[in-house]
């Protein structure tokens, strides 16, 4: 399984880092990307969108490893803390790229089916304070047809992983049994 995980967090010692790291470990081969190292050009104009399949040109340079990368995975893992109930910055920046990954009609340009499985990191203990970007998630993952799994992981203060590494083995369960 072609396997692609991206860590969507700003701080590269953090949870979702500890996170991305740990599942590398576990999928040998796997593709990992940091958004915090990608340069994205906030005033970058797509200007190839054209209905056809995905080309590397389609996004701005520092973005096309990575979005080849989405286009070849079978498996995308999502790693994004949860910043004032949403998804980080950086996430939603990525994620505004996924345009060019449909065509005029607006469906998904890539064969096959992709799986993608979300899990946002939160410092509130009640999972159920990460549910509207779970649910918001699963949206945008419709509309590319995107097979969706998601889970909160809590207790994730912004200075200590021990709340991430007692959940690896839940999130790792639920991974497995999701692909």
């Amino acid at each position: 399984m072609n396997t692609l995980i991206i860590n969507a967090a700003v701080k590269a010692d953090g949870n979702s880092a500890f996170i991305a790291d740990a599942l590398a470990k576990k999928y040998e081969g796997c593709k990992i990307f940091d958004l915090a190292e990608l340069r994205f050009e906030t005033d970058y104009e797509n200007k190839y969108r054209d209905g056809g399949s995905f080309r590397p040109e389609m996004v701005e340079e520092g973005l096309r490893d990575i979005m080849s990368a989405v286009v070849d995975s079978d498996l995308i893992i999502f790693i994004s803390p949860n910043y004032f109930g949403f998804i980080s910055g950086l996430a939603k920046l990525f994620l505004d790229r996924f345009h060019v990954l449909l065509n005029k009609s607006g469906r998904p340009t890539f064969e096959g089916s992709k799986k993608f499985f979300f899990v946002l990191t939160q410092g509130s203990p009640n999972r159920s304070h990460g549910q509207s970007t779970l649910d918001w998630m699963k949206g945008f993952c419709n509309i590319f047809s995107f097979k969706f799994y998601g889970i909160v992981v809590p207790s994730c203060s912004y200075s200590n992983t021990d709340a991430a590494r007692v959940k690896m083995e839940e999130i790792s369960m639920s991974l497995s049994m999701f692909i």
